[in-house]
């Protein structure tokens, strides 16, 4: 009988194999072409929970700025919204951690966060006042609402293990694509104001 897919079809020496050999990891991505280690892809709650703690607080310290400096009553409107998001959801969540006795984490991940937002928002410092100003504010906020739907998509809900918690994360998700939806649609109004 010829040998089958899973028959050798010359006797092994004898000598233990591994039939899943390891291989080198690779990260290459489009926003990490150098391969560059990232934190590692497991995340327990309590480091989820940080993280997002990390979003909520940096998101939430940044809208109350931009409330103050837009010169767009919409712009405006959405920057209260957000910081009232980001309250909610951090009220939320310091409920979650302290029913189930969970103490958020901080590690490698949340600070690699805190500083991709930062990073994020770094150009509204020098974005003058007025259209400008708002537009690049709303063009930061479709950046980072982006990549926080990304890191819930692919980082935490793959990890997540507390039901609730999963709970808060799609509740999180819904808020935040509704207000990419929002951001988007401001975006393109502003961007049909003709320059001064």
């Amino acid at each position: 009988m010829p040998p089958g897919p899973s028959q050798p079809s010359t006797p092994t020496s004898g000598a233990p194999t591994n039939p899943n050999p390891p291989t080198s990891p690779t990260n290459n991505t489009d926003q990490n072409p150098t391969n560059v280690q990232t934190p590692a892809d497991e995340l327990s709650d309590e480091e989820i929970l940080m993280v997002m703690q990390t979003i909520n607080d940096t998101s939430a310290e940044h809208n109350r700025r931009v409330q103050k400096a837009a010169k767009n009553k919409r712009v405006k409107k959405f920057a209260e919204t957000r910081v009232k998001h980001a309250k909610g959801a951090k009220k939320r969540q310091t409920a979650l951690h302290v029913r189930h006795k969970l103490k958020p984490k901080t590690g490698a991940t949340d600070v690699a966060y805190k500083a991709s937002i930062t990073e994020t928002y770094k150009d509204l410092d020098t974005a003058t006042r007025g259209n400008e100003y708002d537009t690049t504010y709303i063009d930061d906020e479709i950046q980072a609402l982006t990549n926080v739907l990304d890191a819930i998509d692919r980082r935490f809900m793959p990890n997540v293990d507390l039901p609730e918690l999963r709970d808060e994360l799609n509740t999180v998700r819904a808020q935040i694509d509704s207000d990419l939806k929002e951001a988007e649609t401001i975006r393109d109004a502003l961007r049909a104001v003709p320059a001064a």
